[in-house]
């Protein structure tokens, strides 16, 4: 079965293409690198679109946890996620070959020409911006996604932070799931709760929801291919969507308030693995 693959490159995007292409039929990458505002005409833009859009108060209030992730946090967390996919200070790369495209946005024209001219069965989509139905639609059997968090309580955005945010730890987990109009709104092929210890980070929580999801994520695609997928479209079930301008200075410091309470009544990890508990495991 033919498959085209629609990420971006981070470690641990890289490290999960390597994993589906070591079990299936990958064909193809388009690779998504968005601009960077360089100049300061383009980033006074950018802020002028977002006061107009958020406010004055939401807008300082991201702009102000922004330069804390660029000045405190983003080179150790990077750091951090590189070395557990790629240890001992290996450069991520892929370990296999094939087609490439690279494209400004996901859902550029040159997108649309690579995947028609590859013909995949299916879209396997994995760390891109959110796909428009004439994109998505191209592969016969559809497009899946793997989302770092439980849908529909914690679609969109920030996933991980946002159920432990909400003392919901038991809502932190990964789901692989068809490609449709909504953000993280498609039928459910997998879904599995993934474990919180007292002494982990959003690092660690994240880089383990990758490593099950991988697993979810290959399944799901073999099933496609042998004709016995299942999904699941969970009704009754309250439906949430955060927003990247939501996650600002004030949010992250009220979460580390309300993590570092929650861990007391959390396990210590043991050094076993713990792979999770199935939500919904089809």
């Amino acid at each position: 079965m033919r498959i085209v693959v629609l990420t971006s490159e981070t470690p641990a995007n890289i490290w999960l293409v390597n994993a589906l292409m070591a079990r299936h039929d990958v064909v193809g990458l388009v690779i998504e690198r968005r601009p960077l505002a360089l100049s300061r005409e383009d980033k006074f833009e950018r802020r002028r679109k977002m006061i107009r859009r958020y406010g004055l108060v939401r807008t300082l209030n991201k702009l102000l946890y922004n330069r804390l992730r660029l000045h405190l946090l983003a080179r150790s967390e990077g750091e951090a996620v590189s070395e557990h996919f790629f240890p001992g200070g290996a450069t991520p790369a892929y370990e296999r070959s094939v087609s490439t495209v690279v494209v400004e946005n996901i859902n550029d024209p040159a997108s649309a020409d690579f995947m028609k001219s590859l013909a995949p069965a299916v879209l396997a989509v994995c760390g891109t911006t959110v796909l428009k139905p004439e994109i998505f639609s191209l592969a016969p059997r559809g497009a899946v996604n793997i989302h770092t968090g439980i849908t529909p309580e914690y679609r969109s955005a920030d996933p991980i932070f946002w159920a432990l945010y909400r003392g919901e730890p038991e809502k932190v987990g990964v789901t692989i799931h068809f490609v449709d109009r909504g953000i993280d709104t498609g039928p459910i092929i997998h879904q599995q709760s993934i474990p919180v210890y007292a002494d982990d980070s959003l690092v660690s929580i994240y880089t383990r929801c990758i490593r099950q999801g991988a697993e979810l994520f290959s399944r799901a695609l073999g099933q496609i291919e042998d004709g016995s997928i299942q999904t699941v479209q969970r009704s009754g079930v309250r439906g949430r969507s955060f927003r990247s301008v939501d996650l600002g200075l004030v949010q992250y410091l009220l979460f580390l308030a309300r993590f570092r309470w929650m861990a007391r009544r959390l396990p210590r990890w043991d050094g076993r693995t713990a792979a999770g508990k199935g939500v919904i495991g089809l």
